[in-house]
C-alpha cells in the first residue's frame, strides 16, 4: 500500500515538471532587487497669473483723472459760404482822419471755431475763414496778419490774435480807450498782442506784417446766424 502511494507521487512530481517546464517558467530564478526606473517626458503648460486690483483711489480722484483723458474730437460744423467774404472799397462806418496814402480799405466777414470738450475747457480751432491778409484784403493763411480768435463761445470772450509776426493791440469803448483809435495811435503799436481788457473789443490797430498800419473795426457781432462771427472794417494806410 505504502508503495502505491510513493509511486503515485513520484508521478504525479514527474508531470508536474513536465507542465512547468512546457510553460516556460524557470524555477529558483532569483527576484530583483533593484527598482525599475520610469522616465515620463511632460509638456510645458503656459499658465496666466490673473491678480485682482485693488482701487487706491477716492471718488474724487476718479472724477479728476476723468477729467484729464482726451476724448475723440468729434467733427466740427461747416461753415456756411459768406464766411471769409471780403468787400474791398470803403471802410464801413469808420471816419478816415487822416491824410495818409490809404493802400487799402474795405469789410469783411470773419468766423470762428471752437470745440468743446466734454472733460476740458473750451479750445480755438484757427480755420482759413478768420484770417485776413490787411495789406491786399486776400482771406489767406500764409500772408494773414490778424486772426479772429473766439475763446468761449461768447461775444465777452472774441479777441483777435496775432499772426505771422503782426503787431495787435486792441481798443474797447471804455473810458481810457478812445472812442476811435487815430492814426497816430495806430502806428504807436510795439507788442505782438495786447488787450486793454477782458471784454470784446470795438477797434484793433495792426502793423501788418508788410510794416504798413491798419485799423480795424467791429462793426457787428454775430452776423451769421448761429456762426460765431464778426462782420469787420478795415483802413490800411502806407509806411
Amino acid at each position: 500500500m505504502n508503495l502505491k502511494i510513493s509511486r503515485f507521487l513520484v508521478i504525479g512530481l514527474i508531470v508536474m515538471g513536465v507542465i512547468l517546464n512546457s510553460c516556460g517558467i524557470k524555477q529558483n530564478q532569483p527576484i530583483a532587487s533593484q527598482p525599475t526606473l520610469i522616465l515620463a517626458i511632460s509638456t510645458p503648460i503656459s499658465v496666466t497669473l490673473s491678480s485682482t486690483v485693488v482701487p487706491s483711489l477716492a471718488p474724487t480722484d476718479w472724477l479728476s483723472a476723468l477729467l484729464t483723458t482726451t476724448p475723440t474730437m468729434y467733427p466740427l460744423p461747416t461753415l456756411p459760404p459768406n464766411c471769409g467774404t471780403v468787400k474791398i472799397g470803403q471802410a464801413g462806418t469808420q471816419t478816415i482822419d487822416n491824410p495818409q496814402k490809404i493802400l487799402i480799405q474795405g469789410t469783411a466777414i470773419l468766423c470762428g471755431q471752437i470745440y468743446f470738450s466734454p472733460v476740458a475747457p473750451p479750445k480755438t480751432i484757427s480755420v482759413i475763414e478768420g484770417m485776413i491778409d490787411l495789406d491786399t484784403g486776400k482771406i489767406d493763411l500764409a500772408s494773414a496778419d490778424i486772426e479772429f480768435c473766439p475763446g468761449g463761445g461768447s461775444m465777452i470772450f472774441y479777441y483777435f490774435c496775432d499772426i505771422n509776426n503782426a503787431l495787435v493791440k486792441e481798443f474797447n469803448l471804455l473810458p481810457q480807450d478812445p472812442e476811435q483809435p487815430s492814426f497816430e495811435d495806430c502806428s504807436s503799436v510795439t507788442n505782438p498782442y495786447s488787450r486793454t481788457n477782458d471784454n470784446e473789443p470795438k477797434y484793433a490797430c495792426v502793423i501788418t506784417n508788410s510794416g504798413n498800419i491798419s485799423r480795424v473795426k467791429i462793426e457787428q457781432y454775430n452776423p451769421m446766424e448761429n456762426v460765431m462771427s464778426l462782420e469787420i472794417s478795415f483802413v490800411t494806410w502806407g509806411k
